[in-house]
C-alpha cells in the first residue's frame, strides 16, 4: 500500500528509497517471467501455424489418394458453324472416344386452342352450372373445381394459380375480329403426352378437349402442336427421348439437345463432334495444388527455424522436413514407366521447393496415364505413404497438438509464478514501508527532542 507521507517526519526521501529497494528485487525477475511467457506464447503460435499448414498439405495429399481423380472423364464438344446444337457431359463410366451428333428434332409440349366463335370477350361466362376440369399429360394430372358463372378470364387465372399445376399455362388471345381464344400450353414433352382436358359437366365442353355432352369439344390440338420426342443421331444411330436430355443413350454420357441441326450444304444435317478423354486438367490442377501446399509448408518451416526464430534448432521440424523430403524421393516398382514423381514432370530445386514441368507432365499423361494413378493413389502409392506419416502430427491427437498444449501449460504456469512473485513483492514493499514508517517516527521524535534541548540551552545562556 502506497504511503505518500513517508519521510515527512525525518525530512529524508524515504519514499524513493523504498521504491528503489523494491525495484532492485522486482524488475529483473518480473522481466524474466514476462520474457518466458512471451517465448512460450510464441511456441504455441508457431506450433498452431505449422499444424494448420500440415493439415492443408494433408488435404492436398488426400485428394491425390482419391482413385476417382484418375477415373474422371471430360467431354469436349466442337459445335457446327451454325451454333451450339448439343451440350455433352461425361462421368467416370464413359469410354474414351469420339462421337458425331446431330439434332433432328427438339422435344416439345402440346398446345391446345379453343375453336373460333365460342368466345368474344374475356368476360364471357364459360359455365352456368360449374363442375370439375381435369388436366392430364402423360403421367401428370391435376383437377380444379370451376364455380357456376365463372368467366373466361377467371378460368385462366384459376388454371394458372392451381397449386398442383404440373406445367399448364393458360392464356387468352384476341384476334381483333370478335374472337377470343383460350390457349393451353403444356410443359410435358414426348410423343403421346398430349394435354387432355376432361370435365364432369357438359357446360364445360367448350373449354375441354373431351366432351361430356353430345356435342364437340371446344379445345383441339392442331397439326404441329402435338407433344413431340427429341430426336438425335449419334454416329448415324437415331435415338429418341421424351425430353431434350438423353441420359444413358451413350454409356456414361449425358447429351442435351439445344437446337435443330441446319443443313450442311450437302443435304445432310450439321453435326457436333464430341471427344471423351481422361480428365487431365483436373489431375493437373490437383497436382499443382499439392505442390503449392508443400512449398507453403516449407516456407513455414524456414520462417520458424531461422536464426533467432522461436523454433530455431527444433529437431521436430528438421525431422519433419527430412522425412517428407525422403517420401518424395521414394522409388516405386509397380507404376510402370513412372518410378518416381520426377518422371511425371515434378522438379525439386536446391532448397527442396517443388515445381511442375508442364510439357513433361502432358507427355506422361498421354503415354502413362494409368501409371500416374498407380504412383499416387495405389495402396502403397505416394499419397498413402505421406498420409500415414502426417497423421502422427495432425488432428486432435497429433504430436503438434501435444506440443502446443505443453507450451500453453508452460504459459499458464509461468503466469501463476509471476502472480505469486508479484504478491511476495507487495508484501516486501509493505514490510519496508512499515519499518521506514517506524524509523521516520523515531527520527522525527529525536529531531523534536533535539530542538527542545537546543532551545533550553539557548535560554540558559541568555540568563
Amino acid at each position: 500500500m502506497s504511503v505518500t507521507s513517508l519521510g515527512v517526519g525525518s525530512g529524508l526521501d524515504l519514499e524513493s528509497l523504498v521504491k528503489n529497494m523494491v525495484s532492485v528485487q522486482r524488475d529483473t525477475r518480473v522481466a524474466a517471467y514476462n520474457d518466458k511467457v512471451e517465448d512460450f506464447q510464441a511456441e504455441v503460435s508457431a506450433y498452431g501455424t505449422i499444424k494448420s499448414a500440415l493439415e492443408s498439405f494433408e488435404d492436398a495429399v488426400e485428394k491425390l489418394s482419391d482413385e476417382s481423380l484418375f477415373t474422371g472423364r471430360t467431354a469436349t464438344t466442337t459445335q457446327p458453324e451454325s451454333g451450339d446444337i448439343v451440350s455433352v457431359t461425361s462421368d467416370s463410366s464413359s469410354s474414351n472416344g469420339s462421337y458425331n451428333i446431330s439434332v433432328s428434332q427438339l422435344a416439345q409440349g402440346s398446345r391446345s386452342v379453343s375453336a373460333a366463335g365460342l368466345f368474344s370477350t374475356p368476360d364471357d361466362v364459360v359455365t352456368a352450372v360449374g363442375g370439375d376440369m381435369t388436366f392430364t399429360a402423360g403421367s401428370e394430372t391435376f383437377t380444379i373445381n370451376v364455380a357456376a358463372d365463372t368467366t373466361l378470364s377467371e378460368l385462366r387465372e384459376q388454371i394458372n394459380d392451381a397449386s398442383d399445376n404440373f406445367g399448364v399455362s393458360a392464356n387468352l388471345v384476341d384476334d381483333g375480329n370478335g374472337n377470343v381464344y383460350l390457349t393451353l400450353n403444356s410443359d410435358v414433352t414426348g410423343t403421346g403426352n398430349d394435354l387432355v382436358v376432361s370435365n364432369t359437366d357438359a357446360s364445360l365442353d367448350n373449354v375441354s378437349s373431351v366432351a361430356t355432352g353430345g356435342g364437340a369439344a371446344g379445345l383441339s390440338i392442331a397439326a404441329g402442336s402435338e407433344a413431340l420426342d427429341a430426336i438425335i443421331e449419334v454416329d448415324g444411330i437415331t435415338i429418341n427421348s421424351t425430353s431434350n436430355t438423353f441420359e444413358g443413350a451413350v454409356s456414361g454420357l449425358t447429351i442435351k439437345a439445344l437446337a435443330d441441326s441446319q443443313d450442311d450444304g450437302t443435304g445432310n444435317p450439321e453435326t457436333a463432334k464430341t471427344t471423351v478423354d481422361f480428365d487431365t486438367d483436373t489431375v493437373k490442377e490437383t497436382l499443382e495444388s499439392f505442390i503449392e501446399s508443400y512449398n507453403s509448408l516449407l516456407k513455414k518451416f524456414d520462417s520458424y527455424t531461422a536464426t533467432g526464430a522461436v523454433l530455431n534448432g527444433s529437431s521436430l521440424i528438421r525431422g519433419l522436413e527430412s522425412s517428407l523430403n525422403s517420401d518424395l524421393m521414394t522409388t516405386f516398382s509397380n507404376s510402370g514407366a513412372l518410378s518416381t514423381i520426377f518422371d511425371l514432370g515434378i522438379e525439386m530445386d536446391d532448397n527442396s521447393f517443388l515445381s511442375l514441368d508442364a510439357t513433361k507432365f502432358d507427355e506422361a499423361m498421354d503415354e502413362s496415364y494409368d501409371d500416374v494413378a498407380t504412383l499416387f493413389s495405389a495402396e502403397n502409392g505416394l499419397a498413402s505413404i505421406m498420409e500415414d506419416y502426417l497423421s502422427n502430427f495432425t488432428g486432435s491427437g497429433g504430436l503438434l497438438k501435444d506440443l502446443s498444449t505443453s507450451s500453453q501449460d508452460s504459459v499458464d504456469k509461468t503466469k501463476d509464478q509471476l502472480e505469486n512473485y508479484e504478491y511476495r513483492m507487495d508484501l516486501y514493499e509493505q514490510q519496508l514501508r512499515d519499518k521506514f514508517t517506524t524509523l521516520d517516527s523515531v527520527l522525527a521524535s529525536m529531531s523534536s527532542n533535539g530542538n527542545y534541548l537546543i532551545t533550553q540551552l539557548s535560554n540558559l545562556n541568555n540568563s
